[in-house]
């Protein structure tokens, strides 16, 4: 395996990410994903490494991302027992078991302990809607309990008066009750409200070690609470880890699992930088998805993962895209061979077949298919989008967004696909909206500042346009495509010079394989450098830059949307669509 800690130190990047810290708890629990009371208890009980200053009259808290990152490593290879073994919870009672003779958990990993959900209410709302909420919590729950006998689960359930008082020590109890009850898992949620919005978050946990071993959130709107109950409940089923659920049904020992956990671990941290984005982040990403193969080569979701990286590394031109495209191939066949039902396996195919195969029509099959079966999630719904972009049906791309977002309404990567949407179908003041909430969501989002400024130019604010992508310029450490972005709005505020300085660096800084072509080409677009354009249009091309697919419909190519030279490109990136002023249409061919 990878030393992930060692590679922070060795990377290019590391004396930069040495110097990023996190300045709130708010910060602290975003970069984990988690709760701010979560990360605060990480604090208390597991030594979180959070740092205080303190000033007259308040402290404030810090933290630095490496270390904490760190942390998370150790903690994980602690909780999973990496480099020994871990001993299930001795059963009870007569026959027992020798230290060299190790029992089989069936019993552990199917009987599954269900809390009820905790409901977390405003001080203030003391109106009718706590009862609705307080309701529908204990339905879900019940629901709950027939999804986990469905996936062959056993759960126990656990009446409110078993719960500990306050201040009872709740790792304590948990280790206890489930000794009590003969189980390792236990099931516990918690639902928050915002008028008629709802937000149900749950985690599955070993007893032993408090160690939460998957955990993930939903959103819904009590509009008919009998039916979103069926729905939420259905939707955490299939969400839930297929390793456990296969292991309840086939019966696999602790021992089993537990070798397993860190490579879920790695995993799941891989698709943590993922969502972030950023070049490090991506980087990241790799080396988790890497780890988690190497310790679980069964893992077919960490493969696909490895696939999407790879996508996204092309797409920000860190990685030559032929290269990327390859890498990313090897590595869904090698997720579908796994588990060809993974809908994260399924996305990544789909994700491949859209950004490097150009199979487009293959592409909107996938995507029907699995939306139509039900299994489809966020990301799914939010490619699907994407391509309907790409192929110039633009409601289609608007209604599908508004529909990812209303399944998972506070993803930075959903928020942004509608602006994306919405970019690509003129209605700029949408595109605003969303942006603008997408950065708040994630200010590291390289892409935001990309289509923040890209927004600004078509509605001719060129000072906006300039700052939102020289703030793209700091995120991303100066990265190439992003300097020719900068170049572009210089250039369309009257600063040729400044451009063309631009254009230098872009060559200076660039290599060859990783070339921004297609946004370099839109810069000698707006300068009225025909040539020059439709060269670099041929190069990016020629490198299957990822962003050629929509040279059919980027606004920046107006000038020359009518060259001959311009139509031979559209016409081969797809030969089946007719390029029409700033329309498509699907050919009879």
């Amino acid at each position: 395996m990878q030393n992930s800690s060692a590679s922070f130190g060795s990377s290019a990047n590391s004396n930069q990410w040495n110097r990023e810290r996190l300045d709130s708890w708010k910060e602290v629990a975003s970069f984990f994903r988690r709760e701010v009371r979560t990360v605060q208890l990480w604090e208390k009980s597991e030594g979180l490494p959070v740092r205080r200053q303190y000033h007259k009259k308040l402290g404030s808290v810090y933290a630095y991302k490496q270390e904490l990152e760190e942390w998370w490593i150790a903690r994980s290879a602690l909780h999973a027992g990496y480099g020994r073994g871990i001993e299930p919870i001795a059963e009870p009672g007569p026959p027992r078991h020798s230290a060299s003779q190790k029992a089989p958990a069936t019993a552990g990993l199917s009987r599954i302990l269900v809390f009820p959900l905790e409901v977390t209410h405003s001080p203030l709302d003391r109106g009718p809607m706590r009862q609705i909420v307080d309701a529908f919590a204990e339905g879900l729950r019940d629901d709950l309990v027939l999804e986990l006998m469905r996936l062959q689960f056993h759960p126990i359930l656990l009446p409110l008066k078993s719960l500990p008082s306050p201040g009872a020590s709740t790792l304590g109890f948990a280790k206890n009750i489930a000794k009590e009850f003969e189980t390792e898992i236990l099931f516990r949620g918690s639902v928050r409200y915002f008028g008629n919005h709802v937000r149900v978050s749950v985690q599955l946990i070993r007893a032993a070690e408090s160690l939460c071993l998957w955990s993930d959130r939903f959103d819904a709107n009590l509009d008919e609470v009998l039916r979103v109950q069926t729905e939420l409940a259905a939707r955490i089923g299939a969400a839930l880890p297929e390793n456990l659920i296969c292991a309840s049904s086939r019966g696999e020992t602790q021992e089993t699992i537990s070798g397993n956990g860190l490579a879920f671990h790695a995993c799941s941290m891989g698709f943590h930088q993922w969502q972030r984005r950023g070049g490090s982040a991506l980087l990241k990403a790799l080396s988790y998805f890497q780890d988690a193969i190497e310790l679980d080569p069964r893992c077919a979701d960490a493969y696909a993962g490895l696939a999407d990286t790879y996508v996204s590394l092309s797409y920000n031109h860190l990685m030559p895209a032929r290269e990327a495209a390859e890498k990313a191939t090897k590595a869904v066949h090698a997720a579908l061979n796994l588990d060809a039902n993974s809908t994260k396996v399924r996305n990544a195919w789909i994700n491949l077949l859209i950004n490097c195969c150009w199979d487009w029509s293959t592409a909107e099959e996938k995507c029907r298919d699995l939306t139509d079966s039900g299994r489809m999630d966020g990301r799914t719904v939010q490619l699907y989008s994407s391509l309907m972009s790409c192929l110039g049906r633009h409601e289609d791309a608007i209604s599908l967004a508004l529909h990812a977002y209303r399944l998972e309404p506070l993803s930075d990567l959903i928020n942004g696909q509608v602006s994306l949407a919405y970019f690509y179908a003129g209605d700029y003041n949408n595109v605003l909206s969303f942006i603008r909430r997408t950065i708040d969501l994630q200010p590291q989002y390289l892409m935001g500042y990309a289509l923040l400024g890209r927004t600004e130019v078509e509605l001719g604010n060129w000072d906006a346009a300039i700052s939102a992508f020289t703030r793209g310029h700091e995120v991303s450490h100066r990265s190439p495509f992003i300097t020719a972005l900068l170049a572009y709005a210089y250039a369309g505020s009257g600063d040729a010079a400044k451009a063309n300085q631009l254009l230098r660096e872009v060559e200076r800084e660039s290599h060859d394989s990783c070339y921004p072509a297609y946004d370099v080409s839109a810069v000698h677009a707006i300068l009225n450098q025909e040539k020059q354009a439709l060269k670099n249009i041929y190069r990016a091309y020629g490198t299957r830059d990822m962003k050629t697919i929509f040279v059919k419909l980027d606004p920046r190519f107006a000038k020359i949307r009518h060259s001959s030279g311009f139509q031979e490109i559209a016409s081969a990136v797809y030969p089946n669509i007719v390029v029409s002023g700033n329309s498509l249409s699907m050919s009879s061919a």
